[in-house]
């Protein structure tokens, strides 16, 4: 067997600096480091190799990549490739499949392994392109991984609800998750071998491609503009004095705050009358992976109508389409619908990639296609993305149209306290959107009848078999999407023990809960309830958050919420600059009398 292992080297974001002509990151050679995704990903490969096998490591970046691709040598036991170009600079996920594709078609993997994310992008989706570009099966989040024996690899992976169980004939691609090992550094005796090692390096020619054909040149999407995201937000924080002083002092803070009106999100245009084929045509996928309609998918739908004319919606989806669902579309503002109708059922995401790229290259005219940011439509979007050289924004939380551009869409950058401004070179221009970026779906004028034009079945063999699924953890506490109060827990909670504290202590504010990708990963909470730069988009009236380091990653997925508190009893944590009200101390102590005061304040506001 084959494997190769891909890795990128990512800067520090603390140090990092920005190109103002190029809107890209000044990659400071001492300064970047290997992923740590791509680093367990490193560490999994010696358990699937044996001694006939050959195992390599693969990196595409600067020469400031060679010290972190030795680092991932030493994990893995390989030999090393680093794909070094100045022409390189600036490419985008399109281009990087591009390139990895011409260095991994000659080696011929059985099996490739990469991380599920890059800190520095966190989109998820080149893994995606690359293996449609390769023809391969793909596994996103995998936290187990084992070759049977017979050509083929089984996979447990992770997915919003908990996990699921794959086989899959190799070759085949797979990202893994946080999960999947503990991470380590490799020994010094390893990190010496490693650089006894020769790392071959690859330019652009020599894998037969022209300066034009990648960087900021070739790729297809472009950052016209970047700006600060991190939320601005006046903070209080209260450190000193009595405690149940301090917790008065907060409450009736928190009480003046949400007590301000909320700007109204814009109105919805309504939909035009009867649907028009035209420039301003925005494809929406609202299909989960069983079929029908997705619900947090509609808010895309809405949002389109919320730009300006001609832009309007259209539905794309599979499965089902039952009197509900059309009811769903028609609330939301969707006049028609292209639809591969079928039984409800677990669909592979490449299953449909021949059809939903078929309408797609059909309809040149559209403005765009959205798809919802889970495991399953990134890797749809993905695939469909490479399959028509069409350009792919991942995790956006806004769109705006423009006449002559098209859709703009902000991507969370950096850490999440940059917001870069996206464009496509092309149309349709694709994206991902972060669920719970955008308003619930609701269109107050709509159509009287869904027109639903149906898609020719396109069967495709698919080397992707789902033998299992589960939830990790039943933890059923309110709704996010709308929840007036949201309580969001991080490590400093302590454990399992400490969020189900958490959680008895907060229900009299009849609160939801939220969790950091931290707590995610430790397995405390199920994924669902992450918040952040990976997880959800929320806008509560009031986010309380307890124990949380309030890193902008984070705190970039509470953007929205009307009033931010936290409580923490770390006064030096990044939380207390970016939260309206901050208490400093142990939430065992201030989250009781806090919940009693808001409780007690509700109360008074509404006469009782």
């Amino acid at each position: 067997m084959i494997l190769v292992t891909l890795v990128k080297a990512v800067p520090d974001l603390d140090t990092m600096s920005f190109d103002p002509v190029s809107n890209t990151a000044r990659r400071s050679d001492d300064t970047m480091f290997l992923n740590p995704f791509d680093a367990r990903a490193a560490l999994v490969a010696p358990t699937l190799v044996g001694p006939e096998d050959s195992s390599l490591v693969v990196s595409m970046g600067p020469a400031g990549a060679r010290a972190p691709l030795v680092e991932a040598m030493a994990m893995s036991g390989g030999r090393g490739i680093l794909v070094n170009d100045p022409a390189l600079a600036g490419s985008d996920t399109w281009v990087t499949a591009r390139v990895l594709e011409r260095v991994l078609r000659p080696l011929a993997p059985d099996l490739v392994l990469a991380g599920r994310w890059s800190t520095d992008s966190s989109t998820g989706q080149m893994p995606a392109q690359l293996a449609d570009r390769l023809g391969l099966a793909l596994v996103d989040g995998a936290r187990r991984i084992e070759r049977t024996g017979d050509g083929t690899v089984e996979v447990v992976g992770e997915t919003e609800e908990g996990w699921a169980r794959y086989e899959l004939a190799t070759p085949c691609l797979v990202t893994v998750g946080e999960k999947i090992v503990r991470m380590r550094a490799p020994s010094a005796e390893a990190v010496e071998a490693a650089r006894a090692r020769s790392v071959e390096v690859r330019s652009v020619a020599e894998l037969g491609l022209s300066a034009e054909e990648v960087g900021l040149v070739g790729s297809l999407t472009v950052v016209r503009a970047l700006r600060n995201e991190e939320p601005h937000r006046t903070a209080q924080v209260l450190d000193t004095g009595p405690l149940p002083e301090r917790i008065r002092v907060a409450a009736q803070r928190i009480r003046e705050l949400r007590s301000r009106p909320r700007e109204p999100a814009a109105a919805a245009r309504p939909p035009p009358e009867p649907p028009v084929t035209g420039p301003g045509e925005v494809l929406v996928f609202v299909s989960g992976a069983d079929g029908g309609v997705d619900p947090d998918a509609l808010p895309m739908a809405t949002e389109v109508l919320r730009l300006p004319a001609p832009f309007h919606p259209s539905a794309l989806g599979f499965g089902p389409l039952t009197g509900s669902d059309r009811e769903r579309l028609l609330s939301a503002g969707v006049g028609r619908a292209y639809w591969a109708e079928g039984p409800a059922g677990w669909r592979a995401a490449e299953s449909l990639v021949p059809a939903v790229s078929e309408v797609l290259a059909a309809r040149t005219h559209a403005a765009g296609g959205l798809f919802l940011s889970r495991t399953w439509t990134r890797e749809l979007a993905g695939r469909v993305s490479a399959r028509l050289g069409l350009g792919l924004t991942g995790d956006a939380v806004t769109v705006t149209g423009e006449a002559g551009t098209g859709l703009v869409f902000g991507k969370p950058s950096f850490g999440g306290g940059l917001l870069a401004e996206v464009v496509s070179k092309k149309s349709p221009s694709l994206a991902t959107v972060r669920p719970g970026s955008f308003p619930p779906a609701r269109s107050d004028r709509r159509r009287a009848s869904l027109e639903v034009l149906p898609i020719p079945r396109r069967d495709v063999p698919v080397r992707l078999r789902r033998t299992g699924s589960g939830v990790e953890r039943e933890l059923r506490f309110g709704n996010l999407e709308t929840a007036r109060v949201v309580v969001v827990v991080g490590m400093g909670v302590g454990g399992p023990d400490g969020v189900a504290e958490v959680v008895e202590t907060v229900r009299p504010l009849g609160a939801a809960l939220a969790a950091t990708r931290k707590v995610v990963d430790a397995g405390w909470v199920p994924p669902q309830l992450q918040v952040g730069l990976t997880g959800r988009s929320i806008a509560p009236d009031l986010y309380l958050a307890v124990g949380v380091s309030g890193k902008a990653n984070h705190l970039v997925g509470a953007k929205r919420a009307n009033v931010v508190v936290g409580v923490n009893s770390r006064r030096s944590e990044p939380l207390f600059s970016r939260v309206d009200v901050g208490v400093v101390g142990d939430w065992r102590e201030v989250l009781p009398l806090l919940v009693r005061d808001l409780v007690e304040t509700e109360g008074r506001s509404s006469g009782g």
